[in-house]
């Protein structure tokens, strides 16, 4: 059973303070009283209060005063501010320092009883998401740390024995050990996508932005994936243009992205098929644009700005994802059956994609057809030739 909610009125008129004090503990509250607000200040800490009722107009430190000082503590307490000298300029100052509610004096009774249950019922609501909130960083923290470094370890330790430093192992033995590897491996990368989605959404992402030669990271992460394209019957192209513009960009999260595209497109990929990675300059002078999705468009007038793009896109010829699914499959643990195949990964490799490509100043979206295979397509702003770091 809940404890009765606390709550601690502020007002230099005791026969005011007296008739909230009654009606409030009538309701089912348990109430105190000060008379001024360093007295307020004073009984905060150790009261456990649920809702202050501040008056605005007190001798010493105002009630506005009061709500800042509140705040700036660190104190979760609700506010509720009161005042006989009401106005409309007067609440929004009120409000944009804190307060969750405001009334007027005389007061309706009825009226200031509700106000109350619904500033202890949102504080409560808030506290609650604050502790969800905390849980989330400690599991993402449990993840970092008592997941994938035991993961890592076991990675280590099958490759030895792979590599047959602990005795001979026959073809066979190394083909099952390198797919015990390669599923580490995705569980990791799934770890990581999702402690940099939490990172993107908490605004703690740290990115070393810096100009950045697409072709030297498609070919880098494309010559990781040969092998397993390979071992899977999948053919893997690339298509670059001789000469790409630079484009700023953080590298690692930039390789990341062609990874977990390249990734992605290889679950879905079936024997004999090919995936394509390709690149190429786009110049926007009098050129027609390519057509992109809304939910791919926020940036697209800033694209526009630049002289050049960088059109950056992977091309399966997996089973396509249906229209009605293409934009949702950007959102976390979010996927396409695929014509329905069965689910693969956690749905965060894309999601990880368009929070990084988009804090770059680029848009993703995919292009796809049920039966036809799909392209994720990546437009980058290109920098001027001047600021290339070889110029």
């Amino acid at each position: 059973m809940l404890k009765p909610a606390r709550i601690l009125i502020v007002d230099d008129e005791p026969d005011i303070a007296q008739i909230l004090k009654l009606h409030l503990e009538e309701a089912g509250y348990v109430t105190d009283w000060a008379m001024d607000g360093e007295t307020c200040m004073a009984m905060l800490p150790e009261g456990q209060f649920s809702l202050v009722l501040l008056d605005i107009r007190m001798p010493g430190i105002s009630g506005i005063q009061v709500l800042e000082l509140i705040r700036s503590s660190g104190s979760d307490v609700a506010v509720m501010m009161m005042t006989a000298h009401g106005s409309e300029s007067l609440a929004v100052e009120c409000m944009r320092s804190g307060a969750l509610d405001y009334v007027a004096k005389p007061f309706d009774l009825s009226d200031v009883l509700q106000r109350v249950e619904r500033a202890i019922d949102f504080r409560r609501t808030l506290i609650e998401k604050q502790r969800l909130e905390r849980e989330k960083d400690d599991f993402v923290s449990m993840l970092s740390h008592d997941l994938k470094n035991p993961i890592t370890a076991v990675i280590g330790s099958i490759d030895i024995i792979r590599e047959g430093r602990l005795g001979p192992v026959n073809s066979e033995q190394v083909e099952y050990l390198q797919s015990a590897i390669d599923s580490c491996n995705e569980v990791v990368g799934m770890i990581d996508n999702l402690l940099d989605i939490h990172r993107f959404e908490a605004g703690r992402t740290s990115m070393n932005i810096r100009p950045c030669s697409p072709q030297e990271t498609i070919l880098a992460a494309s010559g990781r994936f040969a092998a397993l394209a390979q071992q899977e019957s999948v053919t893997l192209n690339v298509d670059l243009d001789q000469e790409l513009p630079m484009i700023e960009v953080d590298r690692s999260a930039f390789s990341r992205i062609i990874a977990n595209l390249v990734g992605n497109a290889l679950k879905f990929t079936p024997p004999d098929g090919e995936i394509t990675i390709s690149c190429h300059a786009l110049p926007t002078d009098g050129q027609q644009l390519p057509e992109v999705p809304r939910y791919a468009a926020a940036h697209l007038q800033t694209l526009t700005e630049h002289r050049h793009l960088v059109r950056l896109s992977v091309r399966d010829t997996g089973p396509g994802i249906p229209e009605e699914d293409q934009e949702h499959i950007f959102e976390r643990f979010v996927q396409s059956r695929r014509n329905g195949q069965p689910q693969v990964g956690a749905g965060l490799g894309l999601a990880y994609c368009k929070l990084a490509v988009e804090s770059f100043g680029g848009s993703i979206w995919v292009e796809s057809s049920p039966g036809k295979g799909s392209e994720f397509i990546i437009l980058f702003g290109a920098l001027p030739d001047e600021e290339s770091p070889d110029s």
